[in-house]
């Protein structure tokens, strides 16, 4: 009966939502045709989850048998930081996560640091628990030069967070995917861009790209798909990380390595909301697919996003990186230094010569 109630309730609150403004210039974008964006491959399964669809699976199932045997409701370790923990040293780009898909990228050369903040969620989105605290304060946060957004989804753009960090870095650049410019708008969010595939932004030493997923997005009740979506690369210090955001498995990741034209330094990438598979699949990779996608993206490195935070999908909230892990091999001893823990660095694990770091909330780890 629970669960049929919490169903109705979802239901409910889906009828509910508020109706977002839309672009008009929408239907000029490259990526939008007979009245909606598009990815690159078919996606005619991602139109957006029908109520009735949500019902099915959230009633009815049916459900996926555990990855790993022995699961728990266990939750992630949090590794509490402070500000200056999160400021890259010089010549060097650190990356913390802070759970989800929220991670924060800093990089200094010739004493100047940009921060980055990827699909920043501070509290929890609509009906949804937030499992973890994050690893330091929202007010300790040191000043942020770019906020980027994947798409428009709640568990990834959070209107409150966005706020927050405007009224915290009015210099703050907020980046977009296209069809969001009335969106930001209404929301006050101040200077954004409403970005089409490949397009750059740089700060001093790091440049930032808009680049394709495959995915879809909603926020309101009649919106469906009327955003785009996208991932991101980041390139500073020589260095390439790659941030995917929400996504299913496509040729997109390839297309990717090819605009890129060189291996991707720092695969993050997520594993987490990926069961039921026949629900999940087309939206959302698991850690099969991530491991595939790091050889597709030519990717020397992977570190997983988007698991143990809010209870999205069937999976518990350990399963997705203990799911990741049991597919390892891992070294007897640390071989990477970072900064988690403090002193005595990360054992990376390996998949056909990609090296994995099984982190949790609040790891970082340096690229030199």
């Amino acid at each position: 009966m629970s669960l049929i109630f919490h169903s109705a309730t979802l239901l409910l609150a889906i009828s509910l939502f508020y109706c977002f403004p839309l672009d008009p210039d929408r239907v000029k974008s490259p990526s939008y045709r007979e009245g909606r964006y598009h990815n690159l491959d078919p996606d005619e399964e991602l139109q957006g989850k029908s109520p009735l669809a949500i019902l099915r699976w959230k009633v009815w199932g049916p459900k996926d048998a555990p990855a790993v045997e022995g699961l728990t409701e266990e939750l992630p370790t949090v590794l509490e930081r402070k500000s200056k923990d999160l400021i890259a040293p010089e010549g060097k780009v650190r990356v913390v996560w802070f759970g989800h898909a929220t991670v924060w990228i800093s990089s200094t050369k010739n004493g100047k640091t940009v921060n980055v903040l990827t699909d920043p969620i501070f509290d929890a989105p609509i009906l949804v628990t937030r499992l973890v605290k994050l690893p330091i304060p929202k007010e300790d946060l040191p000043p942020i030069d770019f906020v980027v957004v994947s798409h428009a989804h709640r568990d990834h753009l959070d209107r409150d967070t966005l706020r927050y960090l405007r009224s915290k870095n009015p210099n703050l650049q907020i980046l977009l995917p296209s069809g969001m410019k009335s969106f930001s708008e209404e929301e006050n969010l101040g200077s954004t861009v409403s970005q089409e595939l490949g397009q750059v932004s740089v700060k001093e030493s790091v440049k930032i790209t808009f680049l394709p997923a495959h995915h879809w997005s909603r926020m309101g009740i009649s919106d469906t798909n009327q955003y785009f979506w996208g991932s991101y690369s980041l390139e500073a210090q020589g260095k390439i990380i790659y941030f995917a955001g929400d996504t299913g498995y496509s040729s997109h990741f390839k297309n990717i390595s090819e605009r890129l034209g060189k291996p991707v330094d720092l695969a993050l990438l997520p594993i987490g909301a990926y069961k039921p598979r026949w629900f999940m699949k087309y939206a959302h990779i698991g850690p099969e697919e991530a491991l595939m996608a790091t050889k597709d993206l030519n990717a020397k490195s992977f570190a997983p996003i988007h698991w143990g935070t809010f209870p999205l999908g069937d999976d518990l909230p350990k399963e997705p990186m203990l799911d990741l892990k049991q597919r390892l091999s891992f070294p007897a001893s640390p071989d990477t230094k970072g900064i988690n823990p403090p002193t005595d660095g990360i054992s990376w694990g390996n998949k056909d010569g990609v090296k994995i770091v099984p982190w949790t909330i609040g790891s970082g780890i340096d690229l030199e």
